[in-house]
């Protein structure tokens, strides 16, 4: 038999020499499952090792090459020390452990929470630690979040990287003082809006100057800055624009403005302006307040709207799914009405066209929010298992089935803990046999006690959940009823419907292009 050994470790240890060591705990995990694994006369094919990992984190390096391995059955067996070693994301336990390991003739083993897949009465057990796995994540993430929150609130800037003009106090690392080699570039850019120039023309001076954009600027400096993809090597409108509207620069300390879609998502999104967190006076400003306020005016100002005076139908909603900036729109001498990147116009051209006509991006969007409304007044007619692996009520169903089992193996406990008493009373249960049943019917009443609890507490999250979800739906709702009807589209309605397209570069063979519409709900 061929095992495959898991290891992974979530956190940085203290008993690390340097950097690159593995720690003792991982070492002592390795030790444990190569040891059973000898004990047995086991092969060991290879050991997969994750380090600062979450156990939710499914893009771990080494886990993803282990599922790859297993497809490809290159062992029998996938040993850990515990489930949550291997994952403590209840759906990956229900896809590996249950499903994919079944199909592919992998056992699955864990040595200290005794799990065997091997062992089909095992199954219950597995769910039920999936299940606290999950919990133990969610709590963790809520508790984390609202550490944060009760920092951001206090003032103290805890991002793992300060804003552009700023850096981190060495005495207090929860503390911005001025850079002043970037700060002179922040107050240059307000000095050139106040004249008059625009966020792109302000972009190409700082460009044709050579002054680094602030990505390439901090990895200048050493830092590990890691970007998502988007362009780093120029100043682009976007980022100009960025600096122009960030209170930071007034001594605000401003935070929050992503969240997390989910603790078991990387995906962020947008925190609107009324819900981040502001602190006024934190630190030493780089710009007056009198420039700044006076900087939002002017770019008020500048809206640009069509000839009628209305605003863009796709005003600000519009961004190259390459580089990041925004599409703006464009006319040929034809009349042909377009839109296209920034970038493929600016001095610099540091991207494509990433062309799209206006009339066909229309009727697309306009298509997809008819869709979008006709589906959610067909969908009493959708069937309800379809949605039930996402849905909060299952879940909340599956605890309150637990609870009533619970309750019910309680009862039993008593039951068997006064019988026990009786038999005791008429001599047919000594008292030593006596003493070590009754602590064990009375650990077992405890424990499951314990998990009510918990369960209740779960329950009420759901409730929660469901309420919050009432008033979403609320409000998805009336944006519906109020456009149910549209005949054309129009900003208010995009506005509603939409957070921001993302439009990629069209294919020169098969004319194909991707338009990806992020909704707001």
């Amino acid at each position: 038999m061929k095992v495959a050994i898991y290891v992974r470790l979530s956190r940085e240890d203290g008993d690390k020499v340097h950097e690159n060591d593995e720690s003792e705990s991982i070492q002592n995990q390795k030790s444990m499952l190569i040891n059973y694994a000898v004990e047995r006369s086991w092969d060991i094919y290879d050991i997969y090792s994750d380090e600062d990992y979450s156990g939710a984190d499914s893009d771990r390096p080494r886990f993803n090459k282990l599922l790859e391995d297993a497809q490809a059955h290159k062992f029998d067996i996938v040993l850990c020390k515990t489930q949550s070693r291997f994952t403590r994301d209840m759906e990956i336990v229900e896809k590996y452990l249950h499903n994919k390991f079944v199909e592919w003739n992998i056992r699955f083993i864990s040595l200290v929470d005794h799990v065997d897949t091997l062992d089909k009465g095992n199954k219950k057990s597995r769910q039920i630690n999936g299940l606290v796995n999950e919990w133990y994540l969610e709590d963790l993430s809520e508790n984390i979040r609202k550490t944060f929150d009760v920092k951001r609130k206090q003032g103290l800037h805890i991002g793992s990287f300060v804003c552009y003009g700023y850096d981190r106090s060495k005495e207090n690392k929860n503390k911005l003082i001025i850079d002043k080699e970037a700060a002179e570039v922040v107050r240059l850019i307000y000095n050139l809006c106040e004249q008059g120039k625009g966020t792109t023309k302000i972009a190409m001076m700082l460009n044709e100057q050579g002054i680094l954009p602030p990505t390439k600027y901090k990895m200048s400096k050493g830092l590990n800055f890691k970007t998502r993809g988007h362009n780093i090597d120029y100043w682009t409108e976007t980022t100009i624009g960025k600096i122009l509207k960030n209170e930071v620069y007034i001594g605000n300390m401003v935070q929050g403005y992503n969240r997390k879609v989910s603790y078991k998502s990387k995906k962020t999104v947008n925190v609107p302006q009324s819900n981040r967190i502001i602190v006024e006076n934190t630190h030493e400003p780089i710009i007056t307040k009198e420039q700044f306020y006076k900087i939002q005016e002017i770019l008020k100002s500048r809206t640009r709207r069509c000839q009628n005076g209305e605003k863009h139908i796709f005003a600000n909603k519009l961004i190259c799914l390459d580089c990041g900036q925004k599409l703006y729109k464009c006319n040929n001498s034809k009349g042909y009405v377009f839109f296209s990147c920034k970038g493929a116009r600016a001095i610099y051209r540091n991207c494509s066209s990433h062309s799209i006509g206006y009339d066909n991006l229309k009727k697309l969007v306009a298509e997809k929010i008819q869709e979008k409304i006709t589906n959610y007044y067909n969908f009493e007619e959708v069937p309800k298992n379809i949605f039930a692996r996402n849905d909060n009520s299952n879940k909340k169903d599956l605890f309150e089935k637990r609870k009533i089992a619970l309750a019910k193996e309680m009862e039993n406990i008593n039951k068997a803990i006064k019988e026990l008493y009786l038999n005791k009373a008429s001599g047919k249960v000594p008292e030593e046999v006596f003493d070590d049943l009754n602590t064990s019917f009375l650990t077992d009443k405890t424990e499951k006690q314990k998990e009510i609890i918990q369960i209740d507490r779960e329950i009420s999250k759901y409730e929660d959940k469901e309420k919050n979800s009432k008033l979403i739906d609320q409000q998805k709702e009336k944006i519906i009823n109020q456009f149910k009807d549209f005949k054309e589209l129009n900003y208010d309605i995009v506005n509603s419907f939409i957070d921001y397209i993302e439009i990629g570069e069209k294919d020169k063979q098969t004319k194909s292009q991707d338009v990806i519409i992020h909704w707001n709900f």
